[in-house]
């Protein structure tokens, strides 16, 4: 969770295709034909949830396969992309609009493509989960593509050098500076920094830390007791959300706040950071999370007082936590994988 407790995730946000975190998500599959003459170049064809996706002159590709399935794309032989961003939605879905700085959790496939060669570079089907991709921070031309996209489509976006990596490529990702970057991403959903728990509020607890609810996208005001913590780990549920249980294996959705017992110091918020914070899996975090939050409901904000022997035993000095603080934690549930 966040950059303390889910440090798999700090290597991994910035990277534009290589993130793995998937709700179900209903897709609609039409039937359209448009018919290309003269100038027109483009046919899009979607029969049954079987999509064809040509460019004839720009980027002269095809791709099929259902929504959330990993797709069959084919290159036509001897053609070259076009220089300019494309991205088509070749299965329309009716949900929320992506927008700057979401959190979206995809299927995708991606690949490299002079005309002369390509190559797949990565997918997230056949993973145990799907991928998340913060919108914003990935190539320009993906960020591009997916804004404005409504959950529940399959988008292609034909990323130029320009839009993409640039003349020097990426190395690392085994991209050329001539390389047109291809993804093909469904999405499943995506989570807007605002995004908050959603359900029906429990009861407080006088002996435990009281929680204040700040408009949607802040964070909440957390007051700390003056007495000792409790020496085991309390878990309320402030807010139990109408969705699915959540299982130690789960990907999570959250955003959250940490602070010090001892001081009330606030040593990690995904709500000051202004951006909706993946949690790769329960049972890669601290004890006291994962034992707090398995169990619980999507849409749920759990309250976790979390002593050493649970949370951070040995301390975390960068921080300020000490080898004997008990932690609090304001979590809210807004998706499960």
């Amino acid at each position: 969770m966040g950059r303390l407790i889910d440090a798999a995730h700090g290597r991994r946000a910035a990277v534009c295709h290589r993130q793995r975190e998937v709700s179900s998500v209903h897709h609609n599959r039409s039937a359209r034909l448009v018919i290309l003459a003269g100038v027109i170049a483009a046919i899009l064809l979607i029969v049954a949830g079987t999509t064809l996706y040509l460019r004839p002159g720009q980027d002269p590709l095809t791709v099929s396969g259902g929504f959330g399935e990993q797709p069959r794309v084919t290159f036509a032989e001897g053609e070259r992309p076009g220089e300019d961003l494309v991205a088509e939605t070749v299965i329309a879905g009716n949900g929320v609009v992506a927008a700057q700085d979401d959190l979206a959790v995809v299927q995708f496939a991606s690949y490299a493509w002079t005309g002369t060669s390509h190559r797949q570079l990565d997918s997230s089907h056949g993973q145990d989960r799907p991928a998340v991709m913060r919108i914003g921070e990935l190539v320009p031309g993906l960020n591009k593509g997916l804004i404005g996209k409504k959950t529940g489509s399959r988008v292609v976006v034909s990323i130029p050098p320009k839009d993409g990596y640039g003349a020097t490529g990426n190395p690392q990702e085994g991209v050329t500076g001539a390389d047109t970057l291809i993804y093909v991403v469904d999405l499943l959903a995506t989570y807007p920094t605002t995004a908050s728990a959603r359900g029906r509020a429990g009861p407080a607890d006088p002996a435990l830390p009281q929680v204040v609810s700040a408009p949607a996208g802040g964070p909440p005001t957390v007051t700390i007791p003056a007495s000792d913590p409790p020496d085991q780990l309390r878990v309320r549920t402030l807010i139990e959300g109408a969705g699915p249980i959540i299982r130690a294996d789960h990907m999570l959705i959250t955003h959250y706040q940490g602070q010090v017992w001892r001081n009330g110091k606030v040593f990690d918020s995904s709500w000051s950071r202004g951006e909706v914070a993946p949690l790769s899996s329960l049972t890669g975090t601290i004890a006291g999370i994962g034992k707090g939050l398995t169990g619980q409901k999507v849409g749920s904000r759990v309250l976790l007082v979390i002593p050493p022997k649970d949370g951070y035993g040995k301390g975390a000095p960068q921080p300020g936590i000490k080898k004997d603080d008990t932690v609090v934690f304001v979590v809210d549930i807004l998706g499960a994988y």
